[in-house]
């Protein structure tokens, strides 16, 4: 005989307590009930006026109506859930609630979780209350059914990466600016998306898939598109839950392990691409967006700290090349810039690789000798300036700016490099090239990229010999961690990583 009740307790063990406590709040609340009975009224209104319209003209009125409630659908679904949860959450971060992740056994991933899986309830809830009415819709004129299922499970993903993405935004919320600089940043976001991922549909629903899918390789190109969308999802929910992890974890270790996996497996996939169907062009998107990214990263990877934790050094493998593996992916400034310009090199690799071993992707010498201008200057001047700021914040802010906010010292270095020039040139009556020269984006043109390529990595080499006895001082305490496992911390390690 079957143990329900044990099997329900077995579960219940296993529940995510973050889960039971977000929807047990939210039930409660009128919002919930509120939102869901004003849906279902005004679908009720919504369909009785189609159907009302069709039977006194001939019009397609079905591809209209579904259109219109799919609108409404991604309105409360991909812009008012996800923005709800994620203010939430960052007002509950910008209270300092963080010090519960030291006494409590939930750990930053069980959290994320919960608050991502009890949003998506409320969503999965809202998407059942519209889907039975936009099947009706099929009675109407116009409405393709396994495409509208197609579109809701499309949607359903993108709602997901959504509620994510502003979960991940108010999970950055430390303070009362920080929150109020996230909200307008997660708002922007949310309602431009929302009025593109409208058109989309849209253009789906009158036009079919063959407009955004192509007709040949549908099946691979919606698998593509799945596996992109599932992938940033999973990227947001690992940053989150890095985010708030305590500042003594390896908290960088699973982002950037994924992040390796994810760029080798969408190298594969545009590779194929590419092969099958003769365009050069996807494989150069994608090496340009993977350098952008990757740079982006070396911004965030000097923002680490830049000592070895004795948690991170009880998790470093005794052998040779474990302990290489450990450091390519570990937690640290040092780390971060070596991985961000491993990966940054492949990048350039694969471009070189692919050109030489087979003739059907034979690039022009123009559109090669561009990307390895933009891959190498734009790479040099990130770079260069991250390490510039990293310096000047140890050396002369480390009092007034945490090691953390060293992204924001980057910016206003770029800032600086990119802007005095171009002020000294008006007030000179100047228009010389060389006042674009501070400037990353000069080598995007052709009278200041060689230039620009120049002073960008001049200004490499500079950073780095400044820089250097700080890389080398974290790479070798790194690699000899039974010392630092055989003394006591520091009272400003312990003070950092309270922080």
């Amino acid at each position: 005989m079957i143990n329900f009740a044990g099997i329900v307790e077995k579960i219940d063990d296993r529940l995510n307590p973050i889960i039971v406590k977000e929807l047990r709040q939210v039930v409660r609340g009128r919002f919930f009930w509120g939102v869901l009975v004003l849906f279902l009224g005004f679908q009720c209104a919504v369909l009785s006026l189609s159907i009302a319209d069709r039977g006194m003209s001939n019009s397609s009125v079905g591809a209209d109506t579904l259109t219109f409630l799919f609108a409404i659908l991604f309105l409360g679904c991909f812009t008012v859930i996800p923005l709800y949860s994620g203010f939430r959450f960052a007002k509950e971060r910008g209270e300092s609630s963080e010090e519960l992740l030291f006494i409590t056994t939930i750990t930053p991933q069980s959290i994320i979780r919960g608050k991502f899986a009890a949003s998506m309830a409320f969503v999965l809830l809202i998407f059942s209350a519209f889907a039975p009415f936009m099947a009706m819709t099929f009675f109407l004129s116009g409405v393709d059914m396994p495409m509208m299922f197609l579109i809701l499970f499309l949607g359903l993903l993108l709602c997901g990466v959504a509620t994510i993405l502003q979960i991940a935004l108010g999970s950055l919320a430390r303070d009362v600016s920080a929150f109020n600089l996230l909200r307008g940043v997660g708002l922007f976001i949310q309602v431009s998306m929302f009025f593109t991922l409208t058109s989309m549909v849209s253009d789906i629903i009158r036009y079919g898939a063959s407009r955004m899918f192509g007709l040949t390789n549908f099946q691979l190109a919606l698998t593509t598109t799945v596996f992109f969308i599932v992938g940033a999802g999973y990227f947001l929910y690992l940053a989150a839950a890095a985010v708030v992890s305590p500042a003594g974890s390896n908290r960088m270790y699973p982002v950037r392990r994924f992040l390796t996996l994810f760029w080798l497996l969408s190298f594969a996939f545009t590779a194929y691409w590419a092969y099958i169907t003769s365009e050069v062009q996807i494989f150069f998107a994608w090496s340009f967006i993977s350098i952008i990214s990757l740079n982006f990263m070396l911004v965030v990877s000097v923002s680490e700290r830049d000592y070895l934790t004795r948690r991170v050094a009880k998790e470093i493998p005794d052998n040779f090349w474990g302990s290489r593996y450990a450091f390519f992916f570990s937690s640290g400034a040092a780390n971060g810039l070596v991985w961000c310009l491993a990966l940054i090199g492949g990048t350039i690799a694969a471009i070189t690789l692919l050109d030489q071993i087979n003739a059907s992707y034979a690039y022009s010498s123009s559109t090669l000798s561009e990307f390895y201008q933009f891959a190498f200057g734009f790479s040099a001047y990130i770079f260069a300036y991250s390490l510039i700021a990293s310096f000047i914040r140890r050396v002369f802010l480390s009092e007034y700016i945490s090691v953390r906010n060293t992204w924001v010292v980057a910016l206003i270095v770029c800032a600086v490099f990119a802007l005095l020039p171009m002020f000294f040139g008006i007030f000179a009556g100047s228009n010389s090239d060389v006042l674009m020269i501070g400037n990353p984006f000069s080598i995007v043109s052709h009278r200041s990229r060689d230039l620009g390529t120049t002073f960008a990595i001049a200004m490499s080499i500079v950073a780095l010999v400044i820089n250097f006895p700080w890389l080398l001082r974290q790479i070798k305490e790194f690699f000899a961690a039974s010392q630092v496992l055989s003394h006591a911390e520091s009272p400003a390690e312990s003070l950092e990583e309270s922080e």
